[in-house]
């Protein structure tokens, strides 16, 4: 078996690393999952794509704006029974027959919300999606900035408040979904067959700033008067745009990442560079923590049962030696030596130069919160691989 205190020392440190990202991570998704972030980013990246986010947006009755937008793409077109569109529109407040509307055709900002219509239509609604909005009856302000979440508001409906509100918006909505939603309100005849002639006619009846109607156009332009691979574009233009709402969450919950990696450092006292001093000086318990870190070499941190077999490994090498938490130094624990109180915790140091001790205690934590960035997955993966070096071979392979 090779084993060199280098070795050793990136086992030790990629394993304590990977135990703080995977408890970062757990508390991470906790704190999303409270804040129904994945829900938010999701019902504002939907009306990034479909609308222009200048302006406010309504949900509280998308049913309704599901049919005023049918009857204005399809003038004439026979209405949708209340059963395959949730929720039901009142008589008082359906949108009038085509007969009685305007010959003029409405503007941008009088026409309903194109992102309500997608979400109240029998599509999505099937998904349960316009029922949960229709009961929760959100409003998103007009966007600041791109990547940025709307301010949202709601009609209070239970404890909770806005939280407990979009907590229950839906996270996916997958492309097809999104492509059914679309063809469902520019296809004019869903018994007949549709050419791209008529697709384009239905789209010619949105108002000519909508910037719904821009976009479908110019993939309208690029089908080649294919109606399959105008569908196709669709799905490709939803998941690209998706990939980009995406990267705005990763964003925002890698801010929470790093908030949640400074509590969990300051908390259980996570100085990489003691960490690594300690490894790399005591054999003892460099040689523990390598035989607990390989025990983890498989696990990702991912699920709850993984993350207390971390907790008990990384506890075991606490008790093993390894410096963790806020207990008395080892230099104040011999005869004779008087400490303070910041001295006993490490935070300065009882020989003198406390000075450079309270710097090196900052960098040692600025490098267990960095080191959260790259995830627990990276880090146990990197252990996989690292742990290999230790082995004499490649494991036999079992008898078939």
């Amino acid at each position: 078996m090779l084993s060199s205190p280098i070795i050793d020392l990136a086992i030790g440190l990629t394993f304590v690393f990977g135990v703080t990202a995977a408890v970062a991570s757990l508390i991470t998704e906790a704190t999303a999952r409270f804040l129904g972030l994945r829900g938010a980013y999701l019902l504002s990246g939907l009306r990034e794509l479909v609308d222009d986010g200048a302006s406010s947006t309504d949900l509280t009755d998308v049913g309704q704006d599901y049919q005023a937008m049918r009857g204005l793409m399809q003038p004439g077109s026979p209405p949708v029974p209340e059963s395959s569109a949730s929720p039901p529109v009142p008589e008082s407040s359906a949108s009038p027959p085509a007969t009685e509307q305007s010959s003029d055709q409405p503007s941008a900002s009088t026409a309903p919300s194109m992102t309500a219509a997608l979400l109240g239509g029998p599509i999505l609604s099937s998904q349960g999606v316009a029922g949960t909005l229709s009961s929760r009856r959100l409003t998103l302000g007009p966007s600041t900035s791109t990547g940025r979440l709307p301010k949202m508001t709601a009609e209070k409906t239970g404890i909770g408040g806005l939280w407990s509100q979009r907590r229950s918006l839906p996270s996916y909505i997958s492309s097809k979904s999104f492509a059914d939603a679309v063809m469902d309100l520019v296809v004019p005849d869903q018994n007949g067959q549709t050419t791209m002639t008529d697709i384009e006619g239905t789209i010619e009846n949105l108002p000519p700033t909508m910037p719904f109607r821009q976009s479908l156009q110019a993939l309208v332009r690029n089908a080649d008067d294919d109606v399959t691979r105008f569908r196709t574009s669709v799905e490709k233009w939803y998941d690209d745009h998706m990939d980009r709402v995406s990267g705005w969450y990763k964003r925002h919950v890698a801010q929470i990442t790093l908030a949640a990696g400074f509590i969990i450092v300051l908390l259980l006292n996570l100085n990489a560079l003691s960490i690594g001093r300690t490894l790399y000086t005591e054999n003892a318990v460099s040689t523990a923590v390598s035989t607990v870190a390989a025990k983890a070499t498989t696990c990702s941190g991912a699920n709850q049962g993984c993350l207390a077999d971390l907790e008990g490994q990384l506890s075991a090498a606490a008790s093993a030696g390894l410096p963790v938490g806020w207990g008395t130094v080892r230099a104040c624990r011999e005869p004779g030596m008087r400490c303070n109180w910041m001295d006993q915790r490490g935070i300065f140091s009882p020989y003198g130069g406390s000075g450079w001790q309270l710097v090196l205690v900052l960098a040692g934590f600025l490098i267990m919160i960095i080191s959260l960035v790259p995830g627990s997955q990276f880090w146990f993966g990197l252990l996989s691989k690292i742990g290999t070096l230790t082995s004499a071979g490649p494991k036999p392979a079992t008898a078939g």
